[in-house]
């Protein structure tokens, strides 16, 4: 009779590490599947986090007394920007690429902008050989025009393009 309630004890011994074993098994499963879940938005975050700081930068752009037009906000004196594009020294503060590019009223062509073609082209690219970045904000981009003796603020719709990697790539 010993033997038997011996036998007995022994297989709810086993009984019980059994459970404990898949018992153990189950959380580890369930704690996979939550780091993997995790780790999957950890990516789509850190490109957010990309993204808001491109647009926090094209802010910045817009709002600098370098390239601001008349102290209107998000608007871009084109004058002041195909000057500074030339000025080598500007182009040592700016650890990211950007493109300016007009794109209402013409967008025809894609004429990057030098001194010598100024006001009849459409892209300006500083510290960037690209067409097109991922980040990306609506600017106005003016500049002084005189008609008939008179002067006036001419602005057009342009795209301000920011490239974070740009400068990690060099």
């Amino acid at each position: 009779m010993r033997s038997t309630k011996n036998k007995y004890g022994q297989l709810k011994i086993q009984q019980m590490s059994f459970m404990l074993l898949a018992t153990f098994l189950f959380l580890m499963f369930v704690a996979l599947f939550y780091f993997g879940f995790k780790l999957s938005n950890l990516d789509e975050a850190s490109r957010n986090l990309e993204i808001d700081r491109g647009v926090k930068i094209a802010d910045k752009i817009t709002s600098t007394p370098e390239l601001n037009f008349e102290n209107q906000p998000n608007s871009i004196d084109f004058d002041k920007l195909v000057i500074l594009k030339s000025n080598s020294r500007y182009k040592e503060l700016v650890d990211y690429g950007v493109i300016v590019q007009k794109i209402y009223p013409d967008n025809s062509s894609s004429i990057e902008c030098t001194s010598g073609n100024y006001p009849n082209c459409n892209i300006v690219k500083i510290n960037t050989a690209k067409s097109i970045t991922p980040i990306s904000s609506f600017v106005a981009l003016c500049r002084k025009e005189s008609e008939s003796g008179r002067a006036y603020s001419r602005c057009e719709i342009a795209k301000l393009m920011i490239d974070l990697k740009e400068a990690e790539d060099e």
